[in-house]
């Protein structure tokens, strides 16, 4: 019998079926979805990368099959209960951090990969079940603090926060503007420490919210939706853009008929955009351990360039950049780590060459037939900041210090974006 639950950031569909009696793997979907798979096949698993997850309880994380890999191999590192203020124990206190966890570090052989399996496990609750209180938003941004001082690169959390209990106060559409509410500063704060931060967009797709949720409206993380097997938006994802016009989600993973471990040793397929998030979360942990030098943002960057839509983003159609693609962004990042510094030479790339001086970007086409119809400067958010028509050159001379994308844009309708650091 089939039996709908709501919780946190999620839909469960639960029809339980024990690991051991599958004959293919649960999370080939999932993890092909995002080109996962193919960063597994490249190496890379997460190893030597460390996530916190700021969840609500994680019952049955001691000894569920699915978390044995974690457990036997001493990646399980810390946790801890910030809503009593204590060690964390792994009974009683709610199943949604089971599921998350499960998406991220879960490996049986033949049955369920993560997407990260070899990667480090923190824990924190932050999230209490029973109420929902603007404690809660000051729990999580003493987690964060926590995950910084436990060695923490990737923190992921399937919250999302808009109506509270009588008396507290609720959230506005207003105040999903990056800088009014507590957890969304924190948030903002753990990347400005150099985390990459992963948050929700929210189940609220289809309801009068209908927008993001708290901390997804931070400009500094990457906010994610839920997409179907196929990359298609899911109903019940929030759409955007934050209140002050971001691009919010950032980018989709599969977050419809997810399969997540339970408490209880088996395994279902649910929704929820707390799914989604980390999933990426994972993804981001395996660009991580094959690009160690790059910045949280130069990852986060890299990110949204591989999704589908990146072209043809929408915010208000609730997509963002589209899904992402692990493979393209892991190459995406070979180039920056091979061009990263190089000024005063010519560095070519696709159909046009370039190169950085202090003042200026000289752009040139690879053959004598193509011209170079248009440059766009953008900064690391993807906000347009400049635009060069017909043009060979663009000046950065005043620009200041930090990370730009500039879009090149040739006659036979080719768009080239290039990373370069001021």
């Amino acid at each position: 019998m089939l039996k709908l639950i709501l919780i946190i950031g999620c839909i469960f569909t639960i029809a339980p079926v024990f690991l051991s009696g599958q004959n293919e793997m649960w999370t080939d979907q999932q993890l092909k979805l995002i080109n996962a798979d193919c960063l597994h096949s490249r190496g890379y698993t997460g190893k030597g990368v460390t996530i916190a997850h700021l969840d609500d309880g994680c019952d049955g994380c001691d000894v569920v099959p699915i978390l044995e890999h974690s457990r036997s191999n001493g990646l399980w590192k810390a946790g801890y209960d910030f809503v009593l203020d204590s060690d964390l124990v792994y009974k009683g206190l709610g199943s949604h951090g089971t599921a998350t966890v499960s998406i991220v570090h879960g490996k049986v052989d033949g049955s369920y990969i993560g997407v990260a399996y070899d990667a480090n496990i923190l824990l924190a609750r932050t999230e209490n079940v029973n109420s929902e209180t603007h404690q809660e938003e000051k729990d999580w941004r003493d987690a964060v603090d926590w995950a910084i001082e436990n060695g923490a690169d990737i923190i992921t959390s399937s919250l999302q926060y808009n109506e509270f209990d009588a008396g507290e106060g609720n959230f506005t559409y207003k105040d999903m503007d990056g800088k009014s509410t507590i957890i969304t500063n924190a948030a903002d704060y753990a990347a400005s420490k150099g985390l990459i931060v992963v948050t929700i967009q929210g189940n609220f797709g289809s309801t009068p919210w209908y927008y993001l949720s708290a901390p997804g409206d931070a400009d500094s993380v990457i906010t994610v939706g839920a997409a179907l097997a196929n990359g298609m938006k899911a109903n019940f994802s929030g759409f955007g853009p934050s209140f002050d016009g971001r691009m919010k989600p950032d980018v989709m993973a599969m977050g419809q008929s997810t399969a997540v471990g339970h408490p209880d040793g088996t395994i279902s397929r649910g929704n929820g955009t707390s799914y989604a998030a980390p999933a990426i979360a994972g993804l981001m942990a395996c660009l991580k351990q094959a690009h160690p030098e790059r910045s949280n943002m130069q990852l986060i960057s890299a990110l949204r360039q591989s999704a589908d839509r990146y072209r043809n983003p929408s915010a208000q159609l609730g997509y963002g950049y589209g899904t992402a693609d692990g493979c393209k962004a892991d190459d995406i990042l070979k180039v920056i780590d091979n061009t990263i510094g190089i000024k005063g030479k010519w560095i070519k790339n696709d159909f046009a060459k370039y190169k950085i001086r202090k003042e200026e970007i000289v752009v040139k086409p690879n053959t004598k037939t193509l011209k170079i119809e248009k440059l766009v400067l953008k900064n690391i958010f993807e906000k347009e900041l400049t635009t060069e028509l017909i043009g060979k050159k663009i000046n950065i001379d005043n620009l200041p210090n930090g990370d730009y994308l500039l879009d090149i844009y040739s006659s036979d309708n080719q768009i080239q974006t290039i990373y370069f650091q001021k």
